[in-house]
């Protein structure tokens, strides 16, 4: 159970990036890889600048400027396409079956996509919008699309004109949670009701972050998420 009580880590705190380096956080994509790997299956292409043949640099505000388009399916696809790309970097594990599964499923999948996109932008509980992409188990509905990407999804189908409410939830992120507010964080497979509590969890020390600044700054959420991710301790 995580423990929506706790403060705020001091390292954490202490090495928080600001916003600026969260929305220029970039991965570095293969192009050419999707392109042909999309081909081959008959799926839509993929837009903008993932769609030529060059190793390129994916940033997060290029992922976020795609989740203010309007929820529709060929954009949920365009969104889909980016924010798994910038996940899974050049190395892209699994990414022949995850395109396999999402075209042995895409009328399904674009529905999901855009009904938990809408569902976002309609600032639905937290919970409500991985529910549709997740199982009350915590296990993806569309195969090879599990509940880390899950959580990527929502978090880039909140644009760039909002403070994010839904986080990026990892296996990393949660394994470094464990000394300070979630002792027996599974590394997959979270509940609907564990993500929203996780989120809650990182608005509330953002929120803590941005008093101890004296109003210097807001803080971001996203801030707390990729300082745990980069997190380091000997002994967690």
């Amino acid at each position: 159970m995580i423990n929506e009580n706790a403060d705020l880590p001091d390292d954490v705190f202490a090495t928080l990036p600001g916003s600026g380096a969260v929305m220029n956080h970039a991965v570095a994509v293969d192009s050419a890889r999707w392109k042909r790997e999309l081909s081959a299956r008959g799926l839509p292409l993929v837009q903008g600048k993932l769609a030529g043949t060059e190793r390129i640099a994916v940033t997060r505000k290029d992922v976020f400027d795609l989740g203010d388009r309007t929820p529709t399916v060929a954009n949920a696809f365009q969104l889909f396409y980016y924010s798994l790309a910038w996940g899974l970097g050049t190395r892209a594990p699994r990414l022949r079956q995850r395109l396999d599964g999402l075209a042995a499923h895409q009328e399904e999948a674009g529905q999901r996509l855009v009904a938990a996109w809408a569902l976002v932008r309609d600032r639905a509980p937290l919970r409500d919008g991985y529910r549709v992409l997740t199982t009350d188990r915590g296990a993806g509905r569309i195969p090879w699309f599990g509940p880390a990407f899950s959580t990527k999804f929502l978090y880039f189908a909140q644009g760039s004109e909002i403070a994010p409410k839904h986080i990026i939830l990892d296996q990393v992120v949660s394994k470094n949670l464990r000394m300070d507010a979630w002792p027996q964080a599974p590394t997959a497979g979270w509940w609907p009701e564990t993500y929203e509590r996780y989120c809650r969890l990182l608005c509330r020390w953002a929120d803590q972050a941005s008093v101890r600044l004296n109003g210097a700054r807001r803080v971001r959420a996203d801030e707390i998420e990729i300082t745990l991710f980069r997190r380091h301790r000997s002994n967690r």
